[in-house]
């Protein structure tokens, strides 16, 4: 059962329901397999409807995303699904009161927009895709959608959740926690989750891929992103700096792919369970532009406020995510800054 924290499913439907064939409908959503899959149960809402998407953007998180986006054009109906727009509060408030704006997300509220209607807000567990696909049940049948809502909930980490694991299991009976990876939506979402990363500035075909639910395109980027994949983690394990009074393994590298939040859940899961992980990386797009991908799974450090406090003051820089799960970028002259502000804010061991 999905744990709303903010919102309600009344308050979407409604929302819905508002919708005319003349409006202007726009979806923004993160670039991950959670964010296209809850585009893909978004759309399928919509055409139960017989309304069509007029504009669909992917998009990264950062300072500026929203307002570069939308700088020609804003539709005056608005989806933003997985992506923590309120995150960004002078670019959302411009967004809300220049169209009506639906947030559908799974990273905490900002303060700002506590009292604000437009706005669901689940638990980290509860990942977007998922609470888009229990929103499409009042719309249409969605069994034949299950698989991608495993996929998604399994490379979201939403299987962590017990509840949510029983609904995986419920839909394959011989999954199992410990090899959630290697099961039918487990290889399904690895493939689409590494096709994203590799065909970069072609997400929509990846996209229509996974709507006509054919694969074979995908097997290429498979292979070269699972090679690179093993092959930073390696890395990290041998070449890693360890802070043992902080139980903090930190690397700088230079991925030739976007794999490092992929990596560092990998690392996270499977090798420093209780640890800090901070993987530093090279953006491949944004010249002396640093991404930070933070791990810690321990429950016992909020890793999003962490990398909040290292990067406060830091120009063009922004941070958050969910506590065992966040990322940060800022330009590439406060890396100095803000491993010593790291290794401050985080707790001895």
């Amino acid at each position: 059962m999905i744990n709303y924290l903010h919102g309600s499913p009344d308050e979407f439907y409604n929302f819905v329901d508002r919708i005319s064939k003349e409006d202007k409908i726009g979806v923004m959503t993160h670039i991950d397999l959670d964010g296209v899959a809850s585009a893909i149960f978004l759309e399928k809402i919509l055409e139960s409807k017989d309304l069509k998407i007029n504009s669909l953007n992917f998009s990264g998180y950062g300072k500026g995303v929203l307002s570069r986006t939308f700088r020609r054009t804003i539709p005056n109906k608005l989806f933003i699904t997985d992506f923590q727009a309120d995150e960004h509060p002078e670019e959302f408030s411009f967004l809300k009161k220049n169209c009506d704006v639906f947030l559908v997300d799974h990273h905490p509220l900002h303060e700002k927009f506590k009292d604000e209607p437009g706005i669901i807000k689940t638990e980290s567990a509860d990942c977007s895709a998922y609470c888009l696909f229990e929103l499409a049940k009042h719309y249409l049948d969605t069994k034949p959608l299950e698989w991608l809502v495993c996929s998604a909930m399994i490379f979201d980490y939403s299987f962590q959740k017990e509840e949510n694991f029983n609904l995986i299991k419920l839909i394959y009976p011989d999954a199992v926690k410990e090899k959630i990876f290697e099961s039918e939506p487990g290889q399904i979402g690895r493939k689409i989750s590494r096709a994203l990363i590799y065909y970069d500035s072609n997400k929509k075909m990846v996209y229509n891929s996974i709507l006509k639910e054919d694969f074979k395109k995908l097997e290429k980027a498979d292979k070269i992103i699972g090679e690179e994949i093993d092959l930073w983690v390696e890395k990290f394990k041998k070449e890693a700096e360890h802070f043992q009074e902080k139980d903090l393994y930190f690397y700088y590298g230079f991925p030739k792919y976007g794999i490092s939040n992929i990596v560092a859940s990998i690392l996270s899961s499977n090798y420093f369970n209780k640890s800090s992980i901070v993987f530093a990386s090279d953006y491949i797009n944004r010249k002396n532009q640093i991404r930070i991908s933070a791990r810690n799974n321990s429950g016992k450090i909020n890793i999003g406020e962490v990398l909040k406090k290292c990067t406060k003051g830091f120009y063009n820089a922004t941070a958050g995510g969910h506590p065992k799960a966040s990322g940060a970028d800022f330009p590439k002259q406060y890396l100095s800054e803000f491993k010593t502000r790291l290794l401050s804010e985080l707790p001895n061991d």
